[in-house]
C-alpha cells in the first residue's frame, strides 16, 4: 500500500492458521507483526515493547479479548495502542460489547484480508 503508514503490530489470536494469515498479509503491507497465542503473553509483550497496534482476538485460551482490551485502557502506559477486536461473532451485541471495551474497530472472520489491511491502514493514517 503505498503512502499506508508502517506500524509494528502485534496479533494476539490462538488459532495457528488465522495468526499466520493475518501475519503474513500484513508483513505483505511492510508492517512489523509480533504474534502470541494468550491474553497474557499479548499483555506482557505490549507493556514491554509498544506496539502502535493490535488485533486482538475475542476468545482466547486463557481470557477473553475483551477483558485484555479494558486492561489496555485501562493501563496509562498503553492506554494509546490502537485495538482491533477480531472474532467469529458477528452479532450486533457482540460487536458493541467489544466497541464498549474499548476497541477501535472489530472485524469479523471469516474476512478478506486485503480489507483487513485496508482498515488497519485507515485506522493507522487517522489522527488520534
Amino acid at each position: 500500500m503505498l503512502g499506508a503508514p508502517v506500524a509494528s503490530i502485534l496479533i494476539v489470536e490462538d488459532e495457528p492458521d488465522m495468526r499466520e494469515l493475518m501475519a503474513r498479509k500484513l508483513r505483505d503491507a511492510g508492517h512489523t507483526i509480533t504474534t502470541t497465542r494468550t491474553g497474557a503473553e499479548g499483555l506482557a509483550f505490549l507493556r514491554a515493547e509498544r506496539p502502535d497496534l493490535v488485533l486482538l482476538d475475542v476468545k482466547l485460551p486463557d481470557t477473553s479479548g475483551l477483558s485484555v482490551c479494558e486492561t489496555v485502557r485501562d493501563d496509562a502506559d498503553i492506554r494509546d495502542t490502537l485495538v482491533v477486536m477480531v472474532s467469529a461473532s458477528a452479532g450486533q451485541e457482540e460487536v458493541d460489547a467489544g466497541l464498549a471495551a474499548g476497541a477501535d474497530d472489530y472485524v469479523t472472520k471469516p474476512f478478506a484480508p486485503s480489507n483487513l489491511v485496508r482498515r488497519i491502514a485507515a485506522l493507522l493514517s487517522t489522527d488520534r
